[in-house]
């Protein structure tokens, strides 16, 4: 697809060019996560367990830092009967590969009290066929690329940040994210974070003229509101991060949690596993 390739030429140049500059301090990180259901942008596309597991480069690069990650969801269950839940993948075998999300962003701080990022992600559908796989909610007709840009202030309180996303290839709209976010000491060694995260589809609601168009949601209007609450354990080398989130549904699509079952409140809890190493020494100063 011709958008897919200009993405990724220009992120290729882009990542090359940065790292050729970049200093030392690169770190490998990788997480782990499992979760009872697979909610994005408050969309259910899997309400059965799923593990989550990713790995990124992050490469300090022209006063800021370079991140290269790939991102995966794995059904964990065979469902007894597809037809009445909802799966990327249908459902239809255990441990199933159903999304690959391959993606290249830029951070840099703003001053001292902002910082902020570009990037751009390929969503990736390894299944094939609606047709044939009962339940299947998504498959390689799905495959996509958006671009995107991110706002956050740091030296105020609640962290208010900014987020917005355009699809350039199959849905070809933008989505927005506001959230706010506070930290809280409740016990000692284990810091825990408050948010709330508001969603708004700006052009990936269906498109009436054409309403055969791939579209993430029912209409271009507010989506949900998420609340949650995540907390960190550090364990050695490894940090285990438990997440609960509760989420007040506005779109139509968003309601959906399974096959004919719609509903304006639902929740998704897990928790992740995550491990980085420095890969390279810091530089050191010149005498």
């Amino acid at each position: 697809m011709k958008p897919l390739r200009i993405v990724a030429s220009a992120v290729l140049a882009f990542t090359i060019t940065i790292a050729a500059r970049a200093e030392a301090q690169i770190t490998l990180a990788t997480d782990a996560g499992l979760f009872n259901a697979y909610v994005w942008r408050g969309l259910s596309l899997t309400n059965r367990f799923v593990l989550q597991p990713d790995a990124y480069f992050t490469i300090p690069a022209a006063g800021g830092s370079l991140v290269l990650l790939g991102w995966s969801s794995i059904d964990l269950g065979r469902y007894s009967d597809p037809t009445k839940d909802v799966s990327e993948g249908g459902g239809q075998a255990s441990f199933d590969l159903t999304e690959i999300d391959l993606s290249a962003e830029y951070d840099h701080s703003l001053g001292t009290a902002a910082a902020g990022g570009i990037g751009a992600v390929t969503y990736l559908y390894p299944n094939r066929s609606a047709a044939v796989v009962p339940g299947l909610l998504t498959n390689n007709a799905n495959r996509t690329v958006e671009v995107y840009g991110k706002l956050q202030a740091t030296r105020i309180p609640l962290s208010p940040k900014l987020a917005v996303w355009y699809d350039v290839d199959k849905v070809k709209g933008a989505y927005f994210e506001g959230s706010l976010s506070q930290g809280v000491s409740v016990i000692k060694g284990f810091p825990l974070t408050l948010g709330v995260l508001a969603g708004l589809s700006a052009g990936q609601g269906v498109n009436s003229s054409k309403p055969a168009e791939i579209a993430n949601f029912a209409k271009n209007s507010f989506t949900h509101l998420d609340f949650s609450a995540s907390g960190a354990l550090s364990l050695g080398s490894v940090t285990l991060a438990p997440t609960v989130h509760l989420y007040y549904l506005n779109d139509n699509f968003a309601k959906v949690t399974k096959p004919g079952t719609t509903e304006d409140v639902k929740a998704w809890a897990g928790v992740t596993l995550s491990w980085s190493k420095r890969l390279s020494a810091s530089p050191t100063k010149s005498q």
